[in-house]
């Protein structure tokens, strides 16, 4: 997957935009990433950050000689995914989604990508662990899988399979300051919000609207509670679930 700008170059020309007073064009930017895709009449997965802020995404696939343009169907920033369409203009192969949930610590995994433009470079490892919450830039992922198999920049967006050759995830972040620890969102993810991203073109997240905090062992007489347990609402959020329900400040 090649995501890029899709300026006119002679307006990137700064000696045209020179004479004719014009202001300085931005960098015209490009970025590659992975995906694969999900069905015959070509939706492809990817990471909703390989696509991100793209005016114009080209995929390039075995057996066509050139890219074929992409349209971004849904795209979720919290869970980075995103839904992409080619037209093909005949059916194409696909891989099935696995069970993210019955793969188990040590397992074989296998992830193939596009690192650093080293396009369908296939690596091997294991599942390290899952559940993983990991932070990146300001991106927070809650659960993810980690394997020991080789996911460097390119990677992203392509498929983290099982020996049966199903995806249990999707490669999407590694720790730069660390040898063989490499992330992918479980396949169980992505099952869940599929349908979202194909009807509703995102995902909704629910969220309560409050602030919580712990009761302080000595205000338990005061709220009339005969032992310290619960949690405060410190604030309520303006117009939000909770604020349309009727919980306020002080309600524990």
């Amino acid at each position: 997957v090649s995501a890029g700008g899709a300026d006119n170059p002679l307006f990137n020309d700064p000696f045209f935009r020179q004479f004719f007073g014009l202001p300085s064009a931005p960098r015209q930017e490009d970025g590659m990433g992975s995906g694969f895709i999900i069905s015959q009449d070509g939706y492809i997965l990817t990471n909703e950050h390989v696509i991100d802020g793209a005016t114009k995404i080209t995929v390039t696939v075995t057996g066509f000689e050139q890219g074929l343009e992409a349209k971004v169907i849904g795209a979720d920033y919290d869970l980075d995914l995103a839904l992409l369409k080619i037209n093909a203009g005949r059916d194409l192969p696909f891989l099935n989604l696995g069970s993210s949930d019955q793969i188990r610590v040590g397992n074989w995994v296998i992830a193939i990508g596009n690192p650093y433009g080293l396009d369908h470079t296939v690596t091997t490892g294991v599942i390290s662990a899952k559940g993983r919450p990991i932070s990146v830039q300001d991106r927070h992922y809650e659960n993810l899988l980690q394997t020991d198999a080789s996911i460097n920049p390119g990677n992203s967006g392509g498929p983290l399979l099982n020996l049966q050759g199903e995806v249990v995830g999707i490669n999407t972040a590694i720790n730069a300051q660390a040898q063989g620890i490499g992330f992918a969102i479980p396949s169980s993810t992505v099952k869940s919000v599929i349908d979202d991203l194909i009807n509703k073109g995102g995902v909704a997240h629910p969220w309560l609207g409050v602030y919580l905090q712990s009761l302080p062992e000595d205000s338990a007489q005061s709220f009339g509670l005969s032992e310290p347990k619960g949690a405060l609402i410190a604030e309520v959020i303006s117009g939000s679930a909770a604020d349309k329900a009727g919980l306020m400040k002080g309600d524990v």
